[in-house]
């Protein structure tokens, strides 16, 4: 279907993509799902809103098919930090075989427990390796070939300089682990630091700002419907006001579009910031941002409401 018309190199990144992510879908058929449901999500939205259909549908659709790659991203990153929290652990298990007398390759294979996900897997087809004949650096270097994690891979790099250099092996796991755990300690201070910077960018972006838009679009339609007599309700308004010098040119439909648009923009940006506080990386915040525009535009709705029902009954 779409897939045909797309160029190989989106499909064969797709490929790698969804083998990270440890997804067993073919890329042809998960661009088939995102490319048909960006279509209906589009549509139904555009339907729902009814002003400026067609540009709605466009944007919808193209948010929602970047939405369904960046979905990849997300379940590669949690796969990730699946596998960097739990390799303390399974790094000390490999040490405790060890010194338990097994040899290296038996001793991968003891330590790959169902609990480490795919680390398990991975640790599993390396020891099937060695045991085939394969060498302990080439085997530990392939344990990050299907989980895209730099600790991962810099941890295997580390373990197999220091056994070429002569160190011992026990040794050498037990010190990674330990230094993966410090590591760990200090992002969760570095985090508990900045949470209240994150506490108030979602407060500044999910409720303020839509409880803001919400109050200027009933502005300006009280003031247009206040100048109507004119103009037709929903017009652009072109009237001389008190307190403001010159003239209003805005149209309620023009400022509910701009609304919904500057929310989204802002609680995009809102996600990129919590991401980047809380993983690192601006990608981690990608979980985030349909979150944030859901609530957002949700709170919005809801504040033009109750606003509309509050202070309608004491206009004359």
């Amino acid at each position: 279907m779409i897939y045909k018309f797309l160029p190989k190199r989106y499909l064969n990144r797709i490929r790698n993509k969804l083998e990270l992510a440890g997804m067993k879908t073919k890329a042809e058929k998960y661009i088939n799902i995102a490319f048909i449901s960006s279509v209906a999500i589009g549509f139904l939205i555009a339907f729902l809103i009814k002003i400026y259909f067609y540009i709605v549908f466009i944007g919808v659709f193209c948010a929602m098919f970047l939405f369904f790659d960046a979905y990849l991203t997300l379940a590669i990153d949690k796969r990730k930090s699946f596998v960097e929290n739990v390799l303390p652990d399974a790094l000390e298990l490999m040490a405790a075989n060890i010194r338990a007398g097994f040899i290296p390759s038996r001793a991968l294979l003891l330590s790959a427990r169902k609990e480490f996900g795919p680390l398990a897997d991975a640790i599993k087809r390396a020891g099937k390796e060695m045991m085939t004949g394969r060498a302990l650096s080439e085997s530990l270097i392939s344990i990050p070939k299907y989980i895209k994690s730099e600790i991962l891979e810099k941890t295997m790099k580390l373990i197999v300089e220091g056994v070429t250099s002569g160190g011992q092996l026990v040794a050498l796991l037990e010190e990674n682990a330990l230094d993966i755990r410090r590591r760990q300690a200090i992002k969760k201070e570095v985090k508990a630091n900045v949470i209240m910077y994150g506490i108030f960018i979602v407060f500044a972006g999910v409720f303020g700002a839509p409880i803001l838009y919400a109050l200027s679009l009933y502005l300006i339609n009280t003031l247009s419907s206040l100048g109507s007599s004119s103009i037709g309700a929903g017009q652009v308004m072109s009237k001389n006001v008190p307190f403001f010098k010159g003239t209003i040119t805005i149209s309620p439909d023009f400022l509910f579009i701009f609304s919904i648009v500057s929310i989204m923009i802002t609680t995009f940006f809102s996600g990129i910031i919590i991401g980047l506080i809380d993983t690192g990386k601006e990608r981690g915040g990608i979980k985030y941002i349909p979150i944030f525009m859901t609530l957002a535009l949700v709170v919005f709705f809801i504040a033009n409401y109750l606003i509309n029902s509050i202070f309608s009954s004491m206009l004359p």
